[in-house]
């Protein structure tokens, strides 16, 4: 899971990075490269036999970078096993020209809870929830989140009434 960790008014708070699936950052950031001359695909530090789909380049006598042969339907094939460069993009690279619509929906969280210190966390396994006042959940509420985002506001939050904010 991707986050953003908060400090709000002196309460941490989790915002979520929720993908929505477009793949445009797969299409236009892969990191992808078939040599035509070994019939080799280098990825990062992975390299692989021939994979499918490669034909039209299967001509060229130089390396092509190409998109990722892994995205099938905007989905990762090898999600659980992407290379660091995908596991990191956005939080970690910044948007780099792809128009993320994740990544603007977490900068409009940012922007209402105006946190007063932020740090992103990529792929932590097992997070407790932090406890936050109602009020950051009632605001939360009132961006007018994805089903997704809402649910895993909730997974890295939890509500805890008896906390209160100090009016500034």
């Amino acid at each position: 899971m991707m986050y953003a960790e908060c400090i709000v008014r002196g309460f941490k708070v989790r915002i979520p990075f929720v993908c929505r699936m477009c793949g445009e950052c797969c299409r236009r950031l892969s990191k992808v490269v078939y040599d035509p001359k070994t019939g080799k695909v280098y990825i990062e530090d992975i390299e692989l036999d021939y994979i499918d789909g490669f034909d039209e380049f299967k001509d060229l006598s130089h390396p092509i970078k190409v998109p990722c042969p892994f995205l099938k339907d905007n989905r990762c094939t090898i999600h659980e096993i992407r290379p660091k460069s995908c596991r990191e993009y956005p939080l970690l690279t910044g948007d780099l020209g792809v128009d993320c619509p994740a990544l603007k929906s977490l900068k409009k969280f940012l922007k209402a809870f105006n946190p007063d210190k932020v740090e992103y966390k990529v792929d932590e396994d097992s997070i407790e929830p932090v406890k936050i006042p109602t009020e950051f959940f009632e605001l939360f509420v009132s961006l007018k989140p994805s089903k997704e985002e809402l649910s895993a506001f909730l997974k890295l939050n939890k509500l805890e009434k008896n906390l209160n904010l100090e009016i500034r």
